[in-house]
């Protein structure tokens, strides 16, 4: 007879390192025992304060969201290619990166040389990174995936999110967003194959980004399959650090950051999560 597969859990927050605000909600999530783990900005304003709660906390796993919008780069030479405005920064949102893929104009040594970089000063800081995900999934696009699992295998890190969401009427809100990202993170999980490089057998959050609600959670939680879910969720508190995405982003206007932190910590989310045991 064979062995029953176990259901397991991970919850990950998304932005660390982007703010005070983001940091502070992955401290409190840490707390509360249900957050498993939090991808870091290499390039955010909150880096070493980002830093200093890992190091405090190392039951935390820590990976890199690897980025190329909204902030600025860490290598000087990544302002002055195509993935950057005249003013030297990355671009506010995907689509100038989308029409670089397109018209196959994409930077690929440079991107390569500022991930790089984001990956060495996380290990500059003495962290041992649990995983690479992508800032806006962009991993995803066939070129960065491909360079993603080179920079995963090089130093050694052992997992790569695959945010592969299967369908569901919440998908219908974004059903045109999801079937792109779909059929990436399907191609993606083929690349996977046979290279020692895990990855989550389900993913729960794309839906729901921005919106995920304690009922929500603890319903993913719940409904979790037979093998390791992903849960990716964006949870802040208010501040500053907020308000200023906030004021400069639009998107960031629509997000429920400090909901997502209250479905983090909702004793609803603890109670899901000891039922898997």
């Amino acid at each position: 007879m064979s062995q029953e597969v176990q259901r397991q859990v991970l919850i990950t927050a998304d932005d660390f390192g982007w703010t005070e605000s983001q940091n502070q909600a992955v401290l409190r999530g840490v707390n509360s025992g249900t957050l498993h783990r939090a991808s870091l900005l290499c390039n955010g304003a909150g880096f070493s304060q980002a830093v200093a709660i890992a190091h405090g906390h190392p039951q935390l796993g820590v990976g890199v969201h690897l980025s190329l919008c909204e902030g600025e780069p860490l290598r000087k030479s990544t302002t002055r290619s195509a993935l950057c405005s005249p003013a030297g920064n990355f671009p506010d949102g995907l689509s100038p990166l989308l029409r670089l893929f397109v018209e196959q104009r994409l930077p690929l040594a440079s991107v390569e040389e500022e991930w790089r970089a984001q990956i060495e000063r996380a290990l500059a800081s003495g962290l041992s990174l649990s995983h690479l995900d992508g800032h806006k999934h962009v991993h995803l696009l066939p070129p960065l995936f491909d360079l993603t699992l080179r920079l995963a295998g090089e130093y050694r890190v052992p997992y790569v999110r695959v945010p592969q969401e299967a369908p569901s009427l919440r998908v219908l809100r974004r059903v045109g967003p999801w079937a792109v990202l779909n059929a990436l993170a399907r191609r993606a999980r083929r690349k996977l194959a046979g290279t020692g490089i895990r990855t989550a057998d389900h993913f729960v959050g794309f839906s729901e980004s921005g919106g995920m609600s304690a009922a929500r959670l603890s319903a993913a939680i719940r409904a979790a399959q037979p093998g390791l879910t992903e849960i990716m969720i964006h949870p802040a508190e208010e501040g500053a650090g907020l308000a200023a995405l906030r004021a400069r982003y639009a998107w960031a206007r629509r997000y429920r950051f400090v909901d997502e932190l209250d479905a983090l910590c909702h004793p609803a989310t603890r109670a899901a999560l000891g039922d898997l045991r």
